[in-house]
């Protein structure tokens, strides 16, 4: 066991001083790059699979099988670079050689995905590869005239249209830093740290540990990418002080299951799918993030508006016995450096070197705390477990992106993205509202059983072309997409991360999936406001032009929270909690008298309940 804990720990720092070093000194031809930067990520995975005592045989067995089919295949592809970079490609036929070895490639890559993403995806992944070749005997417009075996294996394996495209590319240049720039922050303090702030801010208040659940898993969660990995983090913490505070069980796992999944909404790093998404817009990833500012705003005004009314509802108090702010900011404040860092970067130089300087800040700010503490000598270990923790994250990210190369180049070669595309006009007619809950439906399925990377790449060349031919903003048409796959982690009947956060909580998981979906209800509609008032992600206008519809927006919300928990600072009803959701809905409509009309609605409801609340208490009083 020590062997292969040793080797390991060996693959993970290969791969941590190949991106270094690309990222410093230039990557290499992308083919290329992208061949090493997935053989490294193979070569890692069946040795974390040895060393899980959780791993059944049959298991451990299939991933050492699924990566040798991989690494001999991407070892041939390393070794003849310079040819594939040149190669003709559908001109030139392949030779028996390469055509054997990228099958046994793909093959191999297809179970590896069913290893590390589960059974779901690797289903649709052979769905897709089963269409490019029977899809020739399919009679009417979803069939395609068919393809040479070699024409085929030239386009998944040898070209940049499948499995070695842009999400790989993604992956092999911009992800796996960011993932490392986590695990080392992570690993070094910074993340115990982010947590411990965020109780000191707002632990004293009403309902203050689960907002602390809700503003730590905010930093945490775009920091880690995953919900479930989040969850886990962050809720063995946030949890116990919930149920502590008084909070019942199943209400503080679906707030930290909520906090969690939105996390992949927050600038600067935003998980990965961020990047892939710029690529494929063809955007700066400045634009992107900044883009993505405001819905992750109105998704967190939701859940903390739910919490605090909750509160409100059941009377809980603050928690006094919480550390000061001084004292955390005293600890760690330069732990906040590396996030400073990265924000800045992004929008001044690429991704890749905005990663490399937070990394860098990581670091020097660990040196600092470590020679202050007297404790240098720690830092390798911990330096060393961040490379293997990000060695860990990156397994299924980067086999993902490989992967759902195959779904991309199946719709780039046999045309069924464009016919899909057509299906869905069809299907919706000139109406983008059909076609937006179409997509919403698609991306909630996904979202529920894939990682929200692999949910938004299936959608990529199916549902979102459609929406942009409707007239939605490519931008908005994406992040659309992105938002319910990452809603989908929440989504009943299979919400991985509200299953963790019952397992942290001690909770029935049925229960709580259920609270967590009620609890972030309000973010179902903010997709659907951003597409419709593009001002939201800032494109097309100026940031003043947004002020507006997002004071608005957050108002909405806000009454949405409020109609859901049936409290809005005063005791609502059933009636006037339906009248308050009618109210909230019109005011995240776009349009001054739609916003004028909610105000007046929602108003009058409030002072309704509060008459009503003052009318029952001097009835009490008086009574007693």
């Amino acid at each position: 066991m020590r062997n292969l804990t040793v080797a390991f720990t060996a693959a993970a720092i290969a791969l941590a001083a190949f991106h270094l070093w690309t990222a410093l000194f230039g990557v290499m031809e992308s083919f290329t790059q992208r061949s090493v930067h997935l053989l490294l990520v193979c070569l890692a995975l069946p040795m974390l699979a040895l060393l899980g005592p959780q791993e059944s045989r049959s298991r451990r067995f299939l991933l050492l099988a699924g990566s040798l089919m991989v690494v001999v295949p991407l070892l041939f592809n390393i070794w003849t670079g310079d040819y594939w970079a040149n190669h003709m490609a559908y001109v030139v036929p392949l030779e028996a050689v390469p055509i054997i070895l990228a099958c046994i490639g793909i093959a191999g890559l297809v179970v590896l995905s069913e290893r590390t993403l589960g059974p779901a995806f690797a289903v649709i992944v052979c769905v897709f590869i089963l269409y490019a070749w029977l899809g020739q005997y399919i009679p009417g417009r979803f069939g395609h005239r068919g393809f040479s075996l070699s024409w085929a294996v030239d386009h998944f394996w040898y070209t940049k249209e499948g499995v070695f495209g842009i999400p790989l590319g993604v992956s092999a240049t911009y992800i796996y830093l960011f993932v490392l720039f986590g695990a080392l922050l992570d690993r070094c303090g910074g993340g115990k740290f982010m947590i411990d702030l965020a109780i000191a801010a707002t632990g004293r208040f009403r309902g203050g540990p689960a907002k602390a659940a809700i503003v730590g898993s905010a930093v945490m969660g775009t920091i880690s990418g995953s919900a479930v990995a989040n969850v886990v983090t962050t809720g063995a913490i946030t949890i116990p002080l919930m149920k502590r505070n008084g909070y019942k069980p199943h209400f503080a796992g679906a707030v930290e299951a909520a906090a969690s999944s939105g996390g992949q909404l927050v600038p600067p790093v935003m998980g990965a799918t961020a990047f892939v998404i710029a690529e494929f817009v063809g955007r700066p990833y400045s634009e992107i993030a900044l883009s993505a500012v405001f819905p992750a705003l109105l998704f967190y005004v939701g859940i903390f508006m739910a919490v605090h009314f909750e509160a409100l509802r059941t009377g809980l108090a603050g928690n006094l016995k919480v550390p000061s702010m001084v004292a955390m900011l005293r600890e760690g404040a330069l732990f906040l450096l590396p996030i400073g860092v990265i924000a800045w970067s992004v929008f001044q130089y690429s991704p890749m070197r905005a990663a490399l300087y937070g990394i860098g800040s990581v670091i020097a700010v660990a040196v600092f705390y470590r020679l202050l503490r007297g404790d240098l000598f720690k830092l390798p270990k911990l330096v060393a477990d961040g490379v293997v923790e990000a060695a860990k994250a990156i397994g299924p990210v980067a086999i993902a992106c490989a992967a759902s190369g195959l779904i991309v180049g199946v719709l780039s070669l046999t045309g069924l993205g464009i016919t899909i595309n057509s299906a869905i006009l069809s299907v919706a007619g000139s109406s983008m509202i059909a076609a937006l809950v179409l997509t919403m439906i698609s991306s909630l399925i996904l979202g529920m059983g894939l990682p929200t990377v692999a949910a938004y790449l299936v959608q990529v060349g199916v549902t979102i072309p459609a929406l942009v031919n409707l007239g939605v903003d490519p931008v908005g048409a994406h992040l659309f997409v992105f938002y319910f796959a990452i809603l989908g982690n929440v989504t009943p009947p299979v919400a991985v991360a509200a299953y963790a956060a019952a397992a942290v909580a001690n909770s029935n998981p049925d229960k709580t999936g259920w609270q967590a979906l009620a609890i972030c209800l309000p973010a179902f509609i903010v997709p659907f406001m951003f597409v419709l008032e593009p001002a939201l992600i800032m494109q097309g206008s100026g940031v003043s032009e947004a002020i507006w519809p997002l004071a608005t927006a957050i108002v909405g919300v806000a009454g949405l929270a409020a109609a859901i928990v049936g409290n809005g600072f005063v005791p609502l009803n059933f009636v006037l909690r339906i009248v308050v959701g009618v109210g909230a809905c019109a005011m995240l409509y776009p349009g001054v008298a739609s916003d004028i009309a909610g105000v007046l609605v929602m108003g009058g409801a409030l002072l309704t309940g509060r008459a009503l609340a003052l009318r029952h208490a001097t009835a009490t009083s008086e009574g007693s």
